[in-house]
Parts: structure tokens; C-alpha cells; sequence
């Protein structure tokens, strides 16, 4: 029984990172596509690196990667009146990502699924390739 309860606590500290954006609101990529199509279009982010983001993105993604949020400061200032969607690839670094930013107040929403779920859908990609 120990052991179970010793298995349990050490899998339960495996999840804590992506709890990071737990209060982050999910958006669909269906009710993403809609938004993008309004007059009040939410700003798409791309938190991967600059090869994941030219190798395929969101149309109108921004990329700005996870490690480089006090780099890319200015830019992100720029955006804080914005309603922010998040992704990455799997949504570990999109977590970690919208953690920092919803400390400093920013409006954000993460995609459900992430980048592999958007390309599992056959939805559409932008390469820079």
C-alpha cells in the first residue's frame, strides 16, 4: 500500500508543470477559426522555436518562444490589450509560457491540442520553407 501511495505522490509532481495554465480558458481550434474570421480577431502566439514555427504555424501566429519572454518584452507590452491564444506543440512550453504572462496580467486562452492536434485535423499551415 505504501508503495502505490509513494507511486501516486511522485506521478502527481510529473503533472505540476502543467498546471501552469490551469486557469487558462481552452479554445477549440473550430471556435479559433471562427474568432479569426471577426472583427475582434484574437493575436495567435507560437511559443515553439523559430525552426518549429518556419517548418509550419497558424496563419497570422507570432512566434515568440517560451525561453525568450524578457527578450521579446517590448513585443509582448505591445500585445497586452490583446486576448492572447497560446500554442506549442504538445502545450508543456505553451504552459509555462502563459504561467509567466498571466502573472503580469496578460488575456489568454491556449488551444485545445495544440500544434498537433491543429495538423492531426488536416487544418491549414503557413511554411516558411
Amino acid at each position: 500500500m505504501y508503495k502505490l501511495i509513494q507511486f501516486v505522490f511522485i506521478s502527481m509532481l510529473f503533472c505540476i508543470p502543467s498546471l501552469a495554465s490551469a486557469d487558462t480558458a481552452i479554445i477549440s481550434a473550430n471556435d479559433l477559426i471562427v474568432n479569426q474570421m471577426s472583427s475582434n480577431a484574437f493575436k495567435i502566439v507560437d511559443v515553439r522555436t523559430p525552426e518549429e514555427f518556419a517548418a509550419g504555424h497558424i496563419k497570422g501566429a507570432i512566434n515568440i518562444p517560451y525561453d525568450q519572454i524578457e527578450a521579446q518584452s517590448a513585443k509582448l507590452e505591445t500585445l497586452k490589450s490583446d486576448t492572447l491564444v497560446v500554442y506549442c506543440r504538445s502545450g508543456r512550453r505553451a504552459s509555462i509560457f502563459e504561467g509567466i504572462l498571466q502573472k503580469r496580467g496578460f488575456k489568454l486562452k491556449h488551444l485545445e491540442g495544440d500544434y498537433l492536434a491543429w495538423k492531426a485535423a488536416q487544418l491549414p499551415l503557413i511554411s516558411d520553407n
